[in-house]
């Protein structure tokens, strides 16, 4: 599992987030803040520097199966 984080409470539309992020993985939306599953790269800056704390860790299941063995 990869761990990733995501805004689901109170954004205050502060920004500070979006200017934080190394891997440019949040915009801003009509809602608050938006982060980018497949650009998170699972840092947490975002999380530590969100003064609203609006912004929770999840856990995201890998989307490639194993696949058994055919021999």
């Amino acid at each position: 599992m990869q761990k990733k984080y995501q805004v689901d409470r109170g954004c205050t539309f502060c920004a500070t987030c979006m200017y934080e992020c190394p891997a440019e993985a949040i915009s801003m939306g009509t809602g608050g803040a938006v982060i980018d599953t497949q650009k998170c790269t699972g840092c947490g800056i975002c999380y530590a520097n969100c003064a609203s704390e609006a912004i929770s860790f999840v856990e995201i299941k890998s989307t490639v199966e194993a696949r058994p063995s055919t021999k």
